[in-house]
């Protein structure tokens, strides 16, 4: 076959350049099933962890067989939604923006009715564990609106989700779901129904399962710790949690200080800081005599306080707050929540909790 023309002039070039294409084309044949393996193993969506990675992670933690874990993630669904709930909570604004949220007349109505509906429950649970009812009562109104709102999040879902996109706590979530996992296994819980908040609480008293795994109780003694239906176990389930932190019964929580309240230097910078620091309320009034002498009943000079400020309505304000605040902040590690909880139990009950 003759060729002529510029063609033929690069005919050997071209010779070359289709040798090289069809060596390239093999090597990529080749390459095809290492390509397919990595695959299998690179996280999905805007995950940072892939569910095999997780699934080696949590069979190693849990003792559980890899396959088993395998075959639960793939009923779970990764929802970034979850991440941007994660990284906007109320928790983190102000206390004038979360409080109307929750301290308001329609909590006060619901509590007191909560506390007359379940009294001889409170009444037993209160003796045994030493820990106010008032505060229990606080904490399912914020938490569940005492039980009526238990969240309609997958639990599966939002602790996968945590545990494999969200790197600044995933380790923590992942110590959740492998919790989950044995719970579901043991107390024969089904993760496809369970439900609960975006962060993998849930129930009435919204645990999260560690929590539940050492804290919840079956209280009335049937044989299940049901902190959905049991008014028993719900209430005995806080209670447990407060008294194993050590809370103090029949002592107060916060005391707001008034407006324009000047500490001395070294608890101007303390109350900016974290709750870290603790004396007792004797020092504090030999120190600064006017400010706390004039803290009132049922506040004793050995009780063990410290002083926080929070951006109120009515501007930077500080508060005298107890050891049983830090006690209700390990149930939520914020000052917002801690504060609103004692605000509520104020309503529930002047004597011991009041703010003012």
């Amino acid at each position: 076959m003759h060729i002529s023309g510029p063609f033929q002039k690069h005919s050997g070039l071209l010779y070359q350049q289709t040798s090289l294409q069809r060596l390239l084309c093999c090597c990529i044949a080749l390459l095809l099933p290492i390509q397919a393996h990595a695959a299998s193993k690179a996280p999905d969506g805007t995950q940072y962890v892939s569910r095999q990675v997780l699934a080696e992670q949590l069979a190693s933690e849990t003792g559980i067989p890899a396959n088993e874990i395998r075959v639960i993630l793939k009923r779970a669904t990764f929802r970034p939604k979850i991440i941007k709930r994660m990284n906007g909570q109320w928790e983190a604004k102000p206390y004038a923006t979360y409080r109307p949220l929750f301290v308001k007349q329609n909590m006060q109505d619901k509590g007191r009715k909560y506390l007359e509906q379940h009294a001889a429950v409170f009444a037993r649970i209160e003796q045994k564990y030493q820990v106010d009812a008032e505060i229990i009562a606080a904490i399912l109104g914020i938490e569940t609106r005492f039980g009526t709102m238990h969240g309609k999040q997958p639990v599966l879902d939002s602790l996968y989700t945590l545990s494999t996109g969200f790197p600044r706590r995933a380790e923590f979530f992942r110590k959740q779901l492998a919790a989950i996992i044995e719970i579901s296994r043991r107390d024969k819980f089904s993760l496809e129904e369970l439900k609960g908040s975006y962060a993998g609480a849930f129930g009435a008293i919204q645990f999260i399962p560690t929590s539940f795994r050492q804290y919840a109780v079956d209280e009335d003694g049937d044989g299940i710790r049901d902190v959905f239906h049991s008014p028993a176990d719900i209430i005995g389930s806080i209670a447990n949690y407060f008294h194993q932190h050590h809370w103090q019964f029949n002592r107060p929580s916060a005391y707001w200080l008034p407006i324009g309240t000047k500490l001395n230097r070294e608890w101007q910078k303390i109350a900016r800081g974290k709750l870290e620091h603790w004396v007792s309320l004797s020092k504090l009034r030999t120190s600064m005599p006017g400010i706390f002498n004039a803290i009132p009943q049922p506040w004793q000079n050995d009780d063990k306080v410290s002083i926080i400020e929070m951006e109120t309505a009515r501007g930077k304000q500080l508060a005298l707050v107890h050891f049983n605040f830090y006690v209700i902040m390990r149930y939520n590690p914020s000052f917002n929540y801690a504060m609103a909880v004692t605000e509520i139990a104020a309503m529930l009950e002047r004597k011991t909790f009041a703010v003012d």
